[in-house]
């Protein structure tokens, strides 16, 4: 017998004869690679990757975070209180990023910018690539790498000199590093100035502290805490929201997003692993069984110690060098697949989703930890008393009943882990699914969203800003198509800016707020039940005046059309305005959730403080509706813009279909993530089926040929190893619903979204795999001649 590298390759040599035994093998281990390693790319690179700050083990953000979200959020009152206190030797504040008008050597484009004090950067170790740091001075910047090479060429030369930033001459003091990013894509880093002792509560900022050597995260958390409690009244902060201020490291901020969900993934794909690693067993027991007489030969002619293993071994090895060739390949494009569903929030650095060696090292690692235990599981009756005993003793070739007992149980415990994913898959695809028939309040069909920015030093006043978006929207209503034509801070498919309103009972509710010029709801597609649109008339010396929509109504229980809405903001004089239309509920927050009560205001009517604070932080949208509404151009609307405003710039064309799509973007994620995972599992379960019921027609010969001899036809004895089959199907498919049904009773219920309706599709998916998986070895036991077998036994 061959030792060694050449028994390996005469291995080799002999699986080759067998070129569909080796692909099913192959590509059993394959998929279980490519799902695993698909998976851990995204675990790498958004949950093990740390951030690209060289600071980031001492820093933490701190403020309140919301109940469902692990971002924590500051406000300059709430900064300035905390403070400098003895655990922390830095901190740093910013506020969130605002669109900009940029004009670089007269490209006028819309950037995205970032205001923040001179200590954020420091604070979280960040220094220029090149250049200098923001010193503090005003019509300063810090400008990105992306934006460097994009806009100014990657020219160097480029550091000292100006560009134009809403109206104002800003010079470039420096370029930071190209894997910068802290949430969100920002081009321009502008100083922030806030005054001491602000009187600004809003919870728009974000606050960094960098804390001593030694000096625990608790510690720094309790003192956040603290510093909550006893400025409470002066913050505003009821005893329903104290709980949630505190500090929290940074790496678990930027992986805090996307860590469950991506987490949940790595686990289905590992149990798509597991079921491989079971299949792969039951196939190299195929090849055992069919090498067993030449094995015992080799034992008996005194073969000993490792030896007898060198054909598994070598087996195994080809199996694998295809399957990881193959799965890596494939992994590759599962996570590239997977990356193309995720939000760009979860991002953690530019590179998004790596495939680099991580993937390749875990992916060799664990393909060659599943075939030492498939060769282990499926060879280990090779050893010399064993194989005697089994070969020579019974007459059968790995025919004993703990050998049967063994493959019965794995393929109840793939069954089972497939029809768990399978239960799962179906859940998700069936929640998006009902999602997105469910009506979004407003027509998708026919209109366009152009993103603007009316800037306080070219547009200073609310009239200024008037002035603008009733000329472009006049200019847009002159082409061809266009019907509606209008602007508003408030989409029904993303509006995201609430502000306080007064309830009957004195107390303060936070509702969506929405400015809007004549012409946009009826843009937006928005339905009125009742009143009117708002309309010319609607100016700063009329009466105020306001629409709302059915959810408004009934949080608020008011009249409707007539009623008055008593704003309760800080930012305005909080006169009531009159209800003069009732438009139907869009569902911004998506179809999962409730709609939200809004409120909309003409924006010739708002308070210039209120109305500054608005477009401080959320973008303008310019929206046409119409026949040709989505053909219109960018180069069209910036065109028009840019006879009316020349320095400003118009970008993020998108059809309101768009977005409105965008709002189910995180459930289409799971249920295509889901989809390719169960399928994965449907599919090696079918292999681990069919593997398993081979090597049982191929050991109990005799027992067929006996029973065929009795009298028994080849439909009987297709019909034993069907029934067989489906039998182990059935019992792993009621153990892989129980274990579905606990899930669903457990807290696991609100990340996973199990449906018990779907425990039939489960079910029936799993017995249809399990009589495809027996049509081959009971055709195969069909075909079995009683006197051949009893003779050759």
């Amino acid at each position: 017998m061959k030792g060694g590298i050449p028994g390996i390759l005469h291995a080799w040599r002999v699986l080759a004869r067998y070129p569909g035994f080796l692909a099913v093998a192959a590509l059993n281990l394959g998929l279980g690679v490519a799902a695993a390693t698909g998976a851990f790319a995204l675990v790498d690179s958004l949950v093990l990757h740390r951030p690209p700050f060289p600071d980031h083990a001492r820093v933490v953000l701190y403020g309140e975070h919301s109940p469902g979200g692990p971002v924590r959020y500051a406000s300059p009152m709430f900064f300035d209180d905390v403070g400098m206190p003895a655990q922390i030797e830095s901190r740093g504040i910013a506020r969130l990023p605002e669109s900009v008008n940029a004009d670089v050597a007269g490209n006028v484009v819309l950037a995205s910018a970032q205001r923040m004090d001179a200590g954020f950067l420091p604070t979280l170790g960040v220094s220029p690539e090149a250049g200098e740091g923001l010193s503090g001075a005003p019509d300063e910047a810090v400008v990105s790498h992306g934006f460097w090479r994009r806009m100014l060429h990657a020219d160097l030369r480029a550091i000292g000199t100006r560009i134009t930033v809403n109206g104002r001459p800003t010079m470039i003091r420096g370029v930071l590093s190209p894997d910068y990013r802290l949430f969100t894509d920002v081009d321009l880093f502008l100083p922030l100035h806030l005054a001491p002792h602000a009187a600004d509560n809003a919870q728009n900022m974000t606050a960094v502290a960098r804390l001593r050597p030694g000096v625990g995260e608790r510690a720094f958390s309790d003192h956040v805490h603290a510093v909550a409690a006893a400025h409470a009244a002066a913050l505003r902060i009821g005893p329903d929201r104290l709980p949630f201020y505190g500090a929290t490291w940074l790496d678990d901020q930027v992986t805090g997003l996307a860590r469950p969900t991506v987490l949940l993934f790595f686990s289905c794909a590992l149990a798509v692993m597991a079921i491989a690693g079971l299949n792969l067993s039951s196939l190299l027991l195929i090849r055992a069984v069919a090498r067993s007489h030449g094995t015992a030969l080799r034992i008996a002619l005194g073969a000993r110690g490792w030896r007898p293993w060198i054909p598994a071994v070598g087996e195994a090895l080809l199996v694998g060098i295809l399957a990881v060739a193959a799965g890596l390949s494939t992994g590759n494009v599962v996570a590239h697949v997977f990356a193309s569903l995720l939000p760009a929030e979860w991002l953690i650095s530019h590179d998004a989703i790596a495939f680099d060696w991580h993937a390749w090292v875990f992916g060799i690692a664990l393909a060659l930890v599943t075939l030492a235990v498939a060769v282990v599981g499926g060879s280990v009756h090779e050893t010399s008393g064993v194989l005697f005993r089994e070969r020579f003793a019974s007459g059968r070739a790995f025919g004993t009943k703990t050998g049967r007992h063994a493959r019965r149980v794995m393929n109840v415990v793939q069954t089972a882990i497939a029809v768990m994913l399978l239960a799962w898959s179906i859940g998700v695809i069936t929640r998006w699914w009902d999602l997105e028939h469910v009506p979004m309040g407003f027509d998708t069909a026919q209109a366009q969203v152009f993103e603007i920015k009316a800037d306080d030093a070219q547009f200073p006043t609310v009239v200024d800003v008037n002035a603008l978006f009733g000329e472009f929207s006049g200019r847009l209503l002159a082409q061809r198509g266009i019907r509606y034509a209008g602007m508003s801070n408030h989409l029904p498919g993303s509006g995201s800016f609430v502000m306080p309103f007064a309830l009957p009972d004195g107390s303060t509710y936070y509702a969506q707020y929405g400015l809007a010029t004549p012409g946009a709801l009826q843009a937006m597609g928005l339905r009125l039940l009742s009143g009117r649109h708002f309309d010319a008339g609607d100016v700063g010396g009329a009466g105020r005046v306001a629409m709302v929509n059915e959810a408004y109504l009934k949080t608020f229980g008011s009249g409707g059309v007539g009623d008055e809405v008593w704003p309760a903001s800080r930012l305005s004089p909080n006169a009531p305005l009159r209800i003069v239309g009732v438009v139907a509920d869009t569902r911004h927050a998506g179809p999962g959730r409730p709609p939200e009560p809004t409120v909309f205001i003409p924006l010739a009517q708002a308070w210039e403080s209120s109305f500054d604070f608005v477009r401080l932080y959320m973008p303008m949208y310019v929206i046409v509706r119409g026949p040709d509404a989505e053909g219109l151009s960018m180069e069209t609307a910036s065109r028009e813009l840019h006879r009316t405003a020349p320095f400003v710039a118009v970008a993020h064309a998108r059809s309101m279909r768009d977005d409105a799509r965008q709002v189910m973007a995180g459930f289409r994620r799971d249920a295509v993530i889901s989809a390719i995972l169960a399928l994965f599992a449907m599919f090696l379960a079918c292999i681990g089926l069919y593997s398993s019921e081979s090597v049982d027609v191929m050991s109990r010969r005799r027992d067929y040929a006996v029973h065929g001899a009795l009298g028994a036809t080849p439909m009987d004895l297709a019909m034993i190893v069907l029934a067989r089959n489906v039998a182990v199907a059935m019992i792993g498919t009621l153990l892989g619903m129980g274990c579905t049904l606990l899930a669903h009773r457990s807290p696991l219920q609100t990340m996973l979204h199990i449906q018990l309706e779907v425990a039939v599709p489960a079910c029936v998916a799993m017995l249809a795999v399990a009589v495809i998986a027996s049509v081959i070895p009971a055709w195969r036991a069909a075909r079995i001649d009683p006197l051949h077998a009893i003779h050759g036994a």
